[in-house]
């Protein structure tokens, strides 16, 4: 054990970590974050918090105003963005469920930035980076232009 010690006191082994560039590369480097994970997680929170702002939304409904099928069926549901949040601010149930539809269609948008960013960020991969900007500005593109 005296024989591990150097002169000023310190571990060789360790200070052989430290400076060795071999052993340097064999030491264990930080998490890193996969795209499948983050990907996975983006889908699992999104899809968890569209299903439950929908059922906050429908059991609004049901205390607000219990109905018939057969009028559940003739609710008009607000389209654009500024009725939604108009009717949310007035504890329209209506409105809380299209929020909810809305959280939905937006999950996948979310989970195409997060895998670019994590392309740029993580890989620096720029051609996978290039590639999922496209996708993601074609499917922005459809959402506002086909709405």
């Amino acid at each position: 054990m005296a024989g591990d010690m150097d002169k000023g006191g310190g571990n060789l082994v360790s200070s052989n970590l430290q400076t060795d560039p071999d052993v340097a590369a064999k030491q264990p480097r930080p998490e890193r974050i996969s795209i499948q994970d983050a990907s996975s997680w983006v889908l699992r929170v999104g899809v968890i918090t569209s299903v439950i702002v929908m059922l906050t939304g429908f059991t609004l409904s049901l205390v607000q105003h219990p109905l018939t099928v057969a009028e559940v069926t003739g609710i008009a549901f607000p389209s654009n963005f500024g009725s939604v949040f108009t009717g949310i601010a007035k504890g329209n149930s209506s409105s809380i469920m299209e929020l909810g539809v809305f959280l939905l269609v937006m999950t996948p948008v979310v989970r195409v930035f997060t895998a670019m960013v994590l392309f740029a960020v993580e890989d620096h991969d720029w051609l996978y980076t290039s590639v999922t900007f496209i996708v993601l500005v074609t499917v922005l593109s459809a959402l506002i232009f086909l709405h």
